[in-house]
């Protein structure tokens, strides 16, 4: 009997418990999808949200032309508040329903909020349980109130879904991955900076546009769209990234790396300058080459001066950041890790004085389907 007792007692604790939680009816609430905010000084931003409301279409179908059953419109909500405060208790009082984050997909910062830091905005959304890990996270080259409102896109689709898996499939590629968690474990690991994506309205499209590198929480410089491939094969393995190389003037080479991987050696690392080797394989395929330019004949030269040029690329790629004293790559994580008994209190001061030595490895794997 008192085993039966010990058994019903938590189930009957357990319902009470669940009855005193609030519900949301989905229906019955607007569900932010993103946030954008523009910084426009003294503490104040333009914070702006935006959410699909979903509405019955009065004439669906149409013969097969129209407008699904249920058609998407996108609703949205702007307004003047102060850093870190959440938009969506901002706005609360202006929606005609109560607004949840549950589905927050997105959070969008012009490059001035980025400039002036985000501390405040990204660890709201950190402590919130609601908001996802893998929230995409993204700077943006002008307004993110007219990102966000614009209603010329070619989709129909909202533009959260739209920016969301544009970031995603380039993430894929060239760009390395960028989410809240991702941004978070560098803002507060140590012997490391944050970056995230940047991205632009162009007309009725947005497109990427390069790398926004940080220092701590503060948006110090822009990595071009012609660079990322080399920040990525620095930073992780990956595959079918897109590399153009111009090998005279004017002509090109597009390559398609099918495998590239980075492994790090470190040595003297307790020293004021030691020595960080890179050594990068990258195994690819021929997209597009300029006519007569490389063949099964001519392929190994062309990969020898590839494995020049690309090397001396990333040398100068890691001198800019350590002009900047920012660790975007995380080399003060490897050099930690070969270093026994690592002086990670100097290493701010040695970072920039490091010598890097990077060594490509390219394997043209085919030169086209005419080979």
């Amino acid at each position: 009997m008192k085993q039966k007792v010990a058994l019903i007692a938590p189930l009957i604790a357990l319902l009470l418990l669940s009855g005193c939680l609030p519900t949301s009816v989905i229906d019955d609430v607007l569900l932010v999808e993103a946030e954008g905010i523009d910084y426009l000084g003294d503490g104040k931003v333009m914070g702006t949200v935006s959410m699909p409301n979903y509405a019955a279409n009065p004439n669906p179908g149409s013969g097969g032309a129209g407008l699904p059953t249920t058609a998407s419109m996108l609703r949205h909500l702007s307004g003047v508040t102060y850093d870190g405060k959440s938009l969506v208790d901002r706005f609360q009082p202006s929606g005609q329903m109560p607004l949840r984050v549950g589905k927050l997909r997105l959070m969008l910062f012009n490059t001035g909020m980025a400039k002036k830091g985000l501390y405040k905005q990204i660890d709201l959304r950190n402590r919130d349980p609601d908001a996802p890990r893998d929230m995409s996270l993204a700077v943006v080259e002008g307004s993110c109130r007219k990102m966000l409102t614009s209603a010329d896109y070619q989709t129909q689709i909202p533009v959260s879904r739209y920016i969301q898996d544009m970031i995603e499939q380039n993430s894929e590629q060239n760009y390395p991955e960028s989410t809240l968690e991702t941004f978070m474990y560098a803002y507060y690991g140590d012997y490391m900076d944050p970056f995230l994506p940047m991205i632009r309205k162009q007309g009725d499209h947005i497109e990427m546009y390069g790398l926004a590198l940080f220092k701590g929480d503060k948006y110090v410089m822009r990595l071009s769209e012609n660079r990322v491939f080399t920040f990525k094969m620095l930073f992780q393995k990956f595959s079918q990234g897109v590399y153009d190389y111009e090998f005279a003037p004017n002509k090109h080479i597009a390559l398609k790396n099918v495998h590239t991987n980075v492994n790090y050696k470190v040595k003297n690392g307790n020293s004021s300058s030691p020595d960080i080797y890179a050594s990068v394989n990258v195994r690819a395929q021929i997209r597009q080459a300029n006519p007569g330019s490389i063949s099964k004949s001519t392929g190994q030269g062309m990969e020898k001066k590839l494995n020049k040029h690309m090397a001396k690329e990333a040398v100068q790629l890691v001198h800019r950041f350590q002009r900047k004293r920012i660790d975007p790559l995380q080399l003060g994580q490897h050099v930690r890790s070969y270093t026994r008994n690592f002086d990670g209190k100097s290493w701010p001061e040695r970072y920039p004085n490091a010598r890097f030595h990077c060594k490509v490895d390219v394997t043209i794997r085919q030169t086209g389907i005419s080979e």
